[in-house]
């Protein structure tokens, strides 16, 4: 839904081109040539070098085309994540003599602004004085798609899905699939009350048959038989609707699981003891702390697990039995991967298993269910994250430990499924402190020193020297622990890396904001929980339930009381995920989405550290 910072820049680039034709101030061969190298610049991805250019041409440009420039520039910053930065160049702005095209690029710029900082209402009242039918298709494709991110924010999903039917109809064929998918994600986090009340018309029009399909789905996803009639009918009530079929056939073709609507008992099989004692613990009181938040009259019954660590016989069949008898109507666990895998292979499983870890190479069961927070996941979305922003290439740093060699490879093997290119890796021991010998010959460094030495005998003089980096790295990722990052990112940046982005996975933050401790973490971008982030959490009653229990390992336990509360909140999802992998839950871990093959998939959040402080990070939305 959000998109990546790197195609804003060079749709709004074009955007700008566009405008200049309104300009009258004379542009000189030099000048044309400047504004071309910065537009290439911001296609490459090389944003600062673009903000550079396009603040020195605005100093000497005037009327509208001296403004065109200054917002390239602020735009250039944005993308940087410099919003002062950005902020500066439009206050240089005369507003008093702007085109109305100009007006509005600043608007959706500031409403972005606006949207970042978790301000939904101001940007959507940036945005209030424009209206579609006054715009070209261009503004009203970049105002929808603001106002659905501002809606997105401030779960106002019901002004969502009505901005992405709108916005279907200015869509090529080619952007309409991913536009209905998101607008089904948004009706379905409307009850079938709201869907009928807030219906905007009636047969055929295309707004209404959305809200139409979106109701049957709802009321009856749970009466298969039922459903298929009422789509039925609905097919012959708006025989020429724009929804692609792929949208609910798979609610007729995904077989899923059927919870009762309310229910009784919920069974959770963990460990007391042995290696995951303290695991499952945490897990425990996760899932008890939303149970208790929630108020409900669900029982919940813990039943202990055991698993031999040298025979890996387990006894997950005897506690499953125990679940049935005690007619539970979902088990949550187990959490060892043998006692997954024994499930995996029993005949049936009359009670749906939300198991609490992973199977690879796992093949789709009726009624299982594998919910994890595997260090594979969060490298996979870091690759994911910074291909859409536009990075090629990239170099990976990781500790020699199997656990750091996991993360670098599942990064690895994305990034390069996605066309990345990968220009080194270098692993570390987690013992030492010092890792110049890892860093240098990554940046290049030892290349530009003998590069030197090579000058310095030709000319036979000394000559003026400053080792230099290579230019071809677009990023680094690390998989680095807390106490390692702090080491790594500053001892990046002391050797030159400037201003390369620096990426990790979660394991690089505590989870327990310490502004002191962190400070050296600044600048580094991470991927993590919405509960990493004080903004999301503190709204969360279940994790201020946590927190208040005071104990010193709660941040960083942090991510399994996550799992543990999503657990547990699953439980009222789990029938409308498991029909269909478009629909997602917004949990403590993530937004959450179930695949064919059962599993549960994790949309992280995005952050970097700023005078020690993790900053939750949103995307702007401009074309």
């Amino acid at each position: 839904m959000i998109l990546s910072r790197f195609s804003l820049a060079a749709i709004l680039a074009l955007s700008l081109t566009l405008t200049a034709c309104q300009s009258l101030s004379p542009l000189t061969v030099h000048d044309v040539k400047a504004e071309s190298q910065a537009r290439i610049a911001i296609q490459s991805g090389d944003f600062s070098s673009a903000a550079q250019q396009y603040e020195v041409l605005a100093k000497t440009s005037g009327g509208t085309h001296r403004s065109r420039l200054y917002i390239q520039a602020a735009s250039a910053h944005w993308q940087l994540g410099q919003v002062k930065q950005a902020r500066v160049m439009l206050a240089k702005i005369d507003r008093e003599q702007l085109t109305p095209n100009l007006a509005f690029d600043i608007s959706v710029l500031e409403a972005n602004f606006a949207i970042q900082a978790l301000n939904a209402s101001q940007a959507l009242s940036l945005l209030e004085p424009y209206h579609a039918d006054q715009l070209t298709a261009r503004q009203q494709r970049t105002l929808y798609r603001t106002r659905i991110q501002a809606y997105q924010n401030s779960e106002n999903w019901l002004e969502m899905a009505n901005s992405h039917i709108r916005l279907d109809n200015l869509l090529a064929d080619s952007e309409r699939e991913a536009n209905q998918q998101q607008l089904w994600q948004a009706l379905m986090m409307l009850t079938p009350e709201a869907l009928d009340l807030f219906n905007p018309g009636f047969p055929p029009a295309t707004d209404s048959g959305w809200f139409a399909l979106a109701h049957i789905i709802k009321t009856y996803q749970n009466n298969p038989d039922v459903l298929i009639v009422a789509l039925e009918d609905w097919q012959r009530s708006y025989p020429n609707h724009t929804t692609l079929p792929s949208i609910y056939k798979q609610e007729i073709e995904t077989t899923g699981t059927l919870l009762p609507k309310e229910i009784g008992h919920i069974a959770i099989l963990l460990p007391a003891s042995g290696p995951y004692a303290e695991v499952a613990r945490t897990i425990r009181e996760g899932i008890s702390a939303a149970h208790y938040v929630e108020n409900s009259e669900t029982k919940l019954h813990f039943i202990e697990t055991q698993t031999d660590s040298i025979s890996g016989l387990t006894n997950v069949e005897y506690a499953y039995q125990q679940a049935i008898d005690l007619n539970a109507s979902l088990v949550i666990g187990p959490l060892d991967k043998e006692s997954i895998r024994v499930l995996s292979h029993a005949p049936q499983l009359p009670i749906p298993v939300l198991a609490l870890n992973r199977l690879s190479g796992f093949q789709q069961k009726p009624n299982l269910y594998q919910f994890g927070l595997a260090p594979e996941d969060d490298a996979i979305a870091a690759a994911k994250n910074a291909m859409a922003k536009g990075y090629r290439r990239a170099v990976i740093v990781a500790p020699d430990a199997a656990w750091g060699q996991r993360i670098a490879a599942a990064f690895e093997a994305q990034w390069l499924s996605q066309g990345g290119v990968l220009l080194g890796q270098a692993s570390y021991n987690e013992s030492e402190h010092d890792y110049a010998d890892v860093i240098t010959p990554l940046l290049g460094l030892p290349a530009s020193e003998q590069r030197y030495r090579m000058v310095r005998q030709t000319l036979g003089v000394p000559a003026e020297f400053e080792p230099r980096r290579r230019q071809d790295i677009d990023l680094i990722f690390i998989a680095a622990r807390p106490n390692k990052a702090k080491q790594l990112v500053p001892q990046f940046r002391y050797h030159r890396s400037g201003e390369l982005p620096i990426i990790a996975t979660s394991h690089a933050y505590s989870g327990r904001e310490d502004a002191q401790q962190d400070i050296d973490l600044n600048g580094l971008f991470i991927n993590d929980i919405p509960w990493a982030f004080p903004e999301l959490a503190e709204d969360d009653y279940t994790y201020q339930a946590l927190k208040q229990q005071q104990s010193p390992s709660f941040g960083r336990l942090l991510r399994l009381y996550a799992l543990g509360a999503d657990a547990y909140r699953l439980s009222k999802e789990l029938n409308r995920l498991s029909h269909s992998p478009t629909l997602s839950f917004q949990g403590a871990t993530g937004a959450l989405s179930i695949d064919d093959n059962g599993f549960v998939n994790r949309h992280l959040n995005w952050g970097t550290f700023s005078d020690g402080k993790i900053r939750l990070l949103a995307s702007p939305v401009i074309e």
